[in-house]
């Protein structure tokens, strides 16, 4: 019997930026105020980021685009 991956072919896309940057995962979890436990879940796709929180991620990870497009939801709810 054939057996059958499950597990990706390629890392996944916070995973990818973070290793090709050469960013370890603490030093990430650290500059971004996300837990690091918390953000290896992120990674593996079992857990999500508040917008706030994936607005630091993109900050740290230099995903400029990204955290323009996330920033002005941020701002309605700083004023909430």
């Amino acid at each position: 019997m054939q057996r059958i991956s499950t597990l990706p072919v390629n890392p996944p896309p916070i995973r990818a930026v973070r290793t090709a940057r050469g960013l370890s995962l603490r030093s990430v979890a650290q500059r971004s105020g996300i837990d690091p436990g918390h953000l290896s879940k992120v990674e593996r796709g079992e857990k999500q980021l508040s917008l706030d929180s994936l607005y630091r991620l993109a900050v740290v990870l230099e995903l400029r685009e990204l955290a323009q497009l996330l920033k002005p939801y941020l701002g309605q709810q700083e004023s909430a």
